[in-house]
């Protein structure tokens, strides 16, 4: 199993960024629920909404879902980002490179966690 926390080795308040690539398979448009954890609890007011477009033809509905978060953490506190589709259809997934228009992949997540500042 892949450990998904993200543990604090310091005390004090932390800017936690993420962008994740969605891709919908599905015929429909599906909603997105992403949100965060601490030490396996909810945090309060953390999650969004994206809605991501139906499929065309053979692509899959794409968007980047991005969002800022701060939030206080003590010496040994973790993090975790969840996240849930409507219809199941929508996942993450790295969307390939490609040669027509030559472009690199687009990954699957990407996390960022920065200190602000001690408490």
């Amino acid at each position: 199993m892949v450990d998904s926390r993200i543990y604090f080795d310091n005390a004090g308040i932390y800017n936690i960024q993420f962008s994740l690539q969605l891709l919908n398979y599905s015929n429909s448009e599906d909603n997105v629920i992403v949100w965060f954890k601490k030490n396996n609890n909810d945090i309060v007011e953390s999650a969004s909404v994206e809605q991501v477009n139906s499929k065309h033809g053979t692509s899959p509905g794409a968007t980047i879902m991005a969002l800022n978060f701060m939030e206080q953490f003590a010496v040994g506190d973790y993090v975790e980002l969840y996240w849930t589709s409507g219809s199941g259809n929508t996942v993450l997934a790295t969307y390939p490179p490609g040669t027509s228009p030559v472009h690199p992949a687009s990954p699957a997540a990407i996390i960022t966690v920065t200190f602000v500042s001690a408490v």
